[in-house]
């Protein structure tokens, strides 16, 4: 029988290896989105501009800053936004991002602000 190969934790920053998912010492540390941004996220306000950005710029960003095309499927708050919904919904504020690099980019800013 065949056996899955063990990953990294899926907790930024952490090496231990994990069949899947977080290791014992991260996964009770898991913490669900504030409820007042979550709803944020599920307004229809959002997810029209959301749809908006991705037409208007298909491609990431950060990608594109190193020459190669590939397309976004996150939308980013350039600066976070902390539930603020001023800064939530500010159009200027906006970049396209592949997963990979918007994962990258908001992990650094949950170790940051952790610190």
């Amino acid at each position: 029988m065949p056996y899955r190969s063990l990953r990294k934790c899926t907790q930024p920053g952490c090496n231990t290896l994990v069949p899947r998912g977080r290791c014992p010492a991260h996964e009770s540390k898991r913490v669900d989105r504030d409820p007042a941004i979550k709803q944020l996220y599920n307004s229809r306000r959002w997810k029209a501009m959301r749809a908006a950005q991705l037409a208007k710029e298909p491609w990431c960003a950060d990608c594109l800053a190193e020459d190669v095309h590939v397309f976004a499927s996150e939308v980013d708050h350039i600066r976070p936004h902390n539930g603020d919904p001023v800064l939530f919904f500010d159009e200027t504020d906006l970049q396209s991002l592949c997963k990979p690099h918007h994962s990258a980019k908001t992990a650094q800013e949950v170790w940051h602000e952790s610190r």
